[in-house]
C-alpha cells in the first residue's frame, strides 16, 4: 500500500510530482517554501524541479550568447542534447512518482542538495 505524501498543493504525490516537473518555476518557488509538514521525497522533488531550472535557464542563455553573439552554432547543439537528456531524467522521475518511488537524478539531485542544504 503506496502511503499519501504530505505536498504543498494538497495533491497526491504522483501528481505534484508530475505538476513541479511539467511548470518547473513552480519547483523553483516550492524549494524555497519551509513548510514542515511537507514530506522528504516531495521536498527532494521540489528541489530537483528547481535545479532543473535554474540549469536550462542558464543553457538558454549560453546558448544564445555562442549562437548570436559568437556565431559558434556547435555549441547550442551541444546544450541543446543536454537540455533533451534532462528532460528524460525528468520523464524517468515522473514515472517513479506515479509508481510511488522516489528518484534521485545523479547529477541534478547533488546540485540541490548543495543549493538547499
Amino acid at each position: 500500500m503506496i502511503m499519501k505524501k504530505k505536498s504543498i498543493m494538497g495533491l497526491e504525490y504522483k501528481w505534484e510530482v508530475l505538476l513541479v516537473y511539467l511548470i518547473s518555476i513552480l519547483g523553483l518557488i516550492f524549494s524555497f517554501m519551509k513548510d514542515k509538514e511537507v514530506d522528504k521525497d516531495v521536498k527532494e522533488q521540489y528541489n530537483q524541479s528547481g535545479a532543473m531550472f535554474i540549469i536550462n535557464l542558464a543553457i538558454n542563455i549560453i546558448s544564445r550568447i555562442f549562437t548570436n553573439m559568437v556565431g559558434i552554432p556547435y555549441v547550442a547543439w551541444i546544450l541543446s542534447i543536454v537540455q533533451l537528456v534532462i528532460g528524460i531524467f525528468a520523464i524517468v522521475a515522473i514515472v517513479k512518482a506515479f509508481k510511488g518511488e522516489s528518484y534521485k537524478i545523479p547529477v541534478i539531485y547533488d546540485m540541490s542538495q548543495a543549493i538547499w542544504k
